[in-house]
């Protein structure tokens, strides 16, 4: 299963009920989440959100954290349209490359060589800033990896957040209304700088309000993606499911296709992953749930390679 790299060590979320103040601390992604939920599950609204465009001017800004930039170190490699647009910019001490294209998905790519900071504390810092200049909200964990044969690069991967709610950062498939894509910002650590894909981050463009809603438990949206992903009791048996080892966690779930083609309708929701024992001589295989988060009705299952089984948290 997935462990949790922690930009804070300790999260504070205050509920303020009438004229008292409680301070509700979680340790956790999930446990977070729980809190907030607690506090506004009768009231979670529905969610229209847009994918964002971003400018190769308006991330290079963002980064070094200025208003204005050199005109004659800004070159434009390519014009938009039905190719990406290109966009680099040498401060002198670094050489940033952003690529955005709306192709698969609505995102940025951006390469930034020549790192400046050494330690993990300066470069979330600069990234957290980065975000907060961009108006990205982000969600207070990230999910911390180490890749390659030595382990010497590390991958952070940052939640997009709504009023302390997750916009999933899975992708899955919907039926008739095609692919949903997963949205967060995927940052590869490297020895000379960054390599960073913004993937699909949207922006909250419209909201239905929703009161006196009751969420399912969180045993029903497990056995509501099971039923959904097997045909009888057998299969899930001889699947050697490990229910136990379940996790589930609350996301804003696309549901639906917006008026435009880059909208999408979100609604709060269960991921869940089910890891099943080993089958083929060591990986682990789990099952993904996207489930409602007031029905026990599974929109999408799958079962996937569990790549990160062997991944190592601080």
């Amino acid at each position: 299963m997935r462990k949790r790299g922690k930009v804070k060590i300790v999260l504070a979320i205050f509920i303020i009920v009438l004229f008292s103040c409680t301070a509700v601390i979680g340790n956790s992604r999930t446990g977070v989440i729980e809190n907030v939920m607690a506090k506004n599950a009768a009231d979670v609204d529905i969610l229209t959100i847009k994918s964002r465009v971003f400018t190769g001017e308006e991330i290079i800004k963002a980064w070094l954290d200025t208003d204005t930039l050199d005109e004659n170190c800004l070159t434009v490699l390519a014009q938009r349209g039905t190719a990406a647009v290109t966009t680099t910019y040498d401060t002198g001490k670094q050489k940033i490359t952003v690529n955005w294209n709306q192709g698969a998905f609505n995102g940025a790519i951006v390469r930034i060589n020549g790192r400046e900071e050494k330690t993990r504390e300066e470069w979330t810092a600069r990234w957290l800033k980065t975000f907060e200049n961009l108006g990205i909200s982000v969600d207070d964990s990230y999910e911390e990896k180490w890749q390659g044969e030595n382990n010497d690069e590390e991958h952070d991967i940052y939640y997009i957040e709504e009023n302390g709610i997750h916009l999933c950062p899975n992708g899955y498939s919907l039926g008739d209304l095609g692919q949903c894509w997963g949205q967060s910002i995927d940052i590869t650590i490297e020895k000379d700088g960054y390599f960073v894909s913004f993937n699909n981050v949207s922006e909250v463009i419209a909201r239905e309000e929703k009161k006196g809603r009751k969420l399912i438990s969180k045993e029903k949206a497990i056995r509501a993606c099971l039923d959904n992903y097997f045909w009888d009791q057998n299969a899930e048996d001889e699947a050697g499911v490990l229910v136990e080892e379940a996790s589930c966690d609350m996301e804003y779930l696309m549901i639906d296709k917006g008026s435009e083609n880059d909208e999408s309708v979100c609604d709060i929701g269960y991921y869940v992953q089910i890891p099943m024992s080993d089958t083929d001589g060591g990986n682990q295989y789990v099952i993904e749930g996207f489930v409602d988060g007031e029905y026990p009705y599974c929109y999408a299952t799958a079962m996937t390679a569990n790549v990160n089984q062997t991944d190592q948290s601080e």
